[in-house]
């Protein structure tokens, strides 16, 4: 397996090589992002109802408890509002959004480079196919040898190149989108979830009850 894969990167040219340092660069960040991504609380829903159950209780350490307990972002930047929770809802609110701002680097972090990878790939490629060309012509000229059997078989060896580079393009640019549609539908998960704990934070300093209906445990809404 390796000899044969030594052998297709060596007659594809030394632009192959170029190709397989892309390949693994933008490999390397697909695994980074997607271990991120794992990385990052899941229920958002069942934390929010914990934090609430906590306000509720007049209990603002045992709500940081729980965010602390907590892995990945969301959990960071409530745990950052409920430090301000002795404050009124805009300033909550303003401290919330600073939060999200400030891990919104996070979310997009190396997500440049699979993009990159996605446009410069198959240009890549084809400069390999134009280099492969004009060695096959050189080599025809050279040998005086111009039948079509010849001519076809530099040809085919230039155009590896350049379906390696499409084939890598496709590949990051299918997951540049997937991670551009987390990072999305997460940017607003937490948007909602911080938005929704300002909301309780305000309830707790006006002396409203909290609607447990939203943010208490199951069950808790109908005792």
């Amino acid at each position: 397996m390796f000899g044969g894969f030594m052998a297709f990167m060596l007659k594809g040219g030394w632009d192959m090589w170029l190709l397989l340092v892309i390949s693994i660069t933008g490999l390397a960040v697909v695994i980074e992002r997607l271990w991120f991504f794992a990385q990052q609380h899941g229920d958002t829903k069942g934390l929010l109802r914990a934090i609430g159950q906590k306000i509720s209780q007049d209990d603002i350490d045992g709500a940081i408890k729980v965010c602390r307990n907590q892995r990945g972002m969301l959990p960071k930047i409530l745990e950052f509002g409920l430090l301000r929770g002795e404050k009124n809802r805009a300033d909550i609110t303003d401290a919330l959004s600073i939060a999200l701002m400030e891990h919104l680097n996070s979310l997009e972090r190396n997500l440049a480079i699979i993009g990159t990878i996605a446009v410069i790939s198959p240009f890549v490629g084809l400069f390999g196919t134009v280099l492969g060309i004009i060695k096959a012509f050189d080599d025809i000229a050279l040998k005086g040898n111009s039948t079509p059997s010849v001519v076809a078989a530099g040809v085919s060896e230039a155009l590896i190149t350049t379906a390696s580079g499409l084939i890598i393009a496709v590949i990051a640019v299918v997951f540049f989108n997937y991670f551009k549609s987390r990072i999305k539908t997460y940017n607003q998960e937490m948007i909602v979830a911080a938005n929704q704990m300002a909301e309780m934070l305000h309830f707790h300093n006006t002396g409203a009850p909290i609607p447990t209906d939203l943010y208490q445990p199951t069950g808790a809404a109908g005792t």
